[in-house]
């Protein structure tokens, strides 16, 4: 019989949370596993993150046994982690308030360089001393850090092997971790940690717990997100509608455990992630941006004028913009990226679905017209032949330039970004879109001979086939030719007064960690 799961809202008036009572079984073996090292392979969104903020809360705030390091791939879901310990610790009366108890800070670390960084870190004090940090993942802020250590989605860390590197050596002093994700591909580090398990190579210190969601439905998941009792027929007939809504080599690697082999994929998904850039975007609480009809063109425009104001003020570098046109089938996507150095950085990316043509030009417009531009590159296939036209006789040819992508010059913007991604001189946000996009990109050959890139569906968003690649590597064409040396921009900033304003932390700062 499957225990009935209460959320914690609901247990408000007690003075414990009583774990059997808000627990499935599956988060529950990840709590109570006292191993040192924690494999945990899962499939999305099954709870294991508000698990193990419990599990931090109780062996650092409530047992005080050592404090907690957690790792992430956003500073944003770092963030969440610690609302969520806080939560759980004032429920169990560790703590008087959230805000007192957290807070926020950054901590200088030593890169492999010998280089000092800044890392952001959000954490929260309990009165026993002890302390849980969560920031996004650095190798080197988890050096030299003594407790228990929590690498969340491990297998799209930038740093998976330079991780490892921080983290295994804590077993020495019995000090415990947790590698917990969903699957990434078999040439992941974590894979190859769960194959090394099952071969029976790693010692008695492991631990692997896989987490399907054919388990976790069966172990309560819809009725604790549906609150009401299922029946066995009711879940079989939600996982194969599932399976049908995701495909099948989506359903494997994300919800079943069952890593990709990405034999096929142009870009590997190791080489997107170390490409990866939490600072990317200018409005990184923003996110990848998605207007949906015609009810938010205004939005949108407003959204556009807002980057557009970033640019002006805080845009140091040359602006381009590559704009993949779509409608109702497909997104129009459009990607503005700055140069720095030679690095291309995407500092805003917004996909516009189901809106008005000339919608989609007033949004080009907003970016193109600012002070720091200098030109897009537009799709001029099918639809994108009318923007495309439209837009040059607003803005000029030098502008604007429309891109008729034969196979050809798909396979020269196929291999301009690999180049640049080999090099770390293309950096994208942090996204389950974009990172599947990149990924969805096949190189395959025809009957007569003939090579193709061809996208796939992305595995998180069933709308884009390609999209969001497709406007990033507009944009690096219309960026062709802005390479300026890196070394000789650092020695300019460094011997500025005056500094180099940018988004967060200094320009200087940024090439520094690019050049590291």
């Amino acid at each position: 019989m499957t225990r009935k799961a209460i959320h914690p809202e609901e247990l408000a008036g007690h003075s414990k949370v009583v774990e059997s009572k808000v627990f499935l079984k599956y988060q529950q073996e990840v709590i109570d596993d006292e191993h040192i090292a924690q494999l945990v392979e899962k499939g999305r969104q099954e709870g294991l993150s508000w698990a193990l903020a419990y599990k931090s809360q109780k062996w650092t705030g409530k047992e005080g046994r050592y404090s907690t390091y957690f790792a992430t791939k956003t500073k944003i879901l770092a963030k969440q982690f610690i609302q969520d310990t806080a939560n759980w610790a004032k429920l169990d009366r560790l703590i008087k308030s959230v805000s007192d108890s957290t807070f926020e800070s950054s901590v200088k670390v030593e890169n492999a360089d010998g280089k000092e960084i800044d890392v952001s870190t959000y954490g929260i004090r309990f009165a026993n001393g002890l302390e849980i940090v969560a920031l996004s993942s650095n190798a080197d802020a988890f050096r030299g850090w003594r407790g228990y250590k929590i690498a969340d989605e491990f297998a799209i860390h930038k740093q998976q092997s330079e991780m490892l590197d921080s983290i295994l050596p804590s077993r020495m002093w019995r000090f415990p971790f947790t590698l917990c994700s969903t699957h990434k591909g078999k040439n992941s580090e974590f894979n190859k940690l769960i194959v090394k398990f099952k071969k029976g190579v790693l010692g008695d210190d492991w631990n692997l717990i896989s987490i399907t969601i054919d388990r976790a439905v069966e172990e309560g998941l819809l009725e604790k997100i549906y609150k009401r009792p299922f029946t066995p027929e009711e879940r079989k007939a939600w996982i194969a509608n599932l399976e049908r809504e995701e495909g099948v080599r989506r359903m494997n690697q994300e919800y079943r455990c069952i890593p990709e082999d990405e034999a096929g994929s142009f870009y590997s998904y190791d080489l997107i992630v170390s490409c990866e850039y939490d600072e990317a975007l200018f409005f990184s609480d923003d996110g990848v941006r998605k207007f949906t009809g015609q009810g938010q063109e205004q939005e949108a425009i407003a959204w556009f004028k807002k980057v557009a104001f970033a640019v002006e003020i805080l845009g140091t570098g040359a602006f381009y913009l590559g704009m993949d046109i779509g409608r109702k089938v497909n997104y129009t996507v459009l990607a503005l990226i700055e140069v720095v150095a030679g690095i291309r950085i995407v500092r805003a990316i917004a996909a516009l679905d189901d809106f008005r043509y000339q919608a989609q030009q007033d949004c080009a417009s907003i970016w193109i017209k600012t002070r720091r531009f200098h030109r897009v590159c537009v799709d001029n296939r099918g639809m994108g032949n009318e923007t495309g036209e439209r837009l040059q006789e607003q803005h000029g040819e030098y502008a604007v330039e429309r891109i008729d992508a034969t196979n050809k010059l798909k396979e020269i913007f196929a291999y301009a970004c690999l180049r640049l991604m080999l090099d770390k001189l293309l950096r994208f946000p942090s996204d389950d879109t974009v990172r599947d996009d990149f990924h969805s990109i096949r190189k395959e050959t025809t009957d007569s001979g003939n090579t193709r890139y061809v996208a796939g569906t992305n595995d998180s968003d069933e709308n884009s086939h390609g999209d969001f690649y497709t406007a990033i590597s507009l944009g690096v064409h219309a960026a062709e030719g802005s390479i300026v040396s890196l070394d000789t921009l650092i020695e300019a900033a460094e011997s500025s007064s005056a500094g180099y304003p940018s988004l967060g932390d200094s320009l200087l700062d940024q090439l520094r960690q690019f050049h590291s």
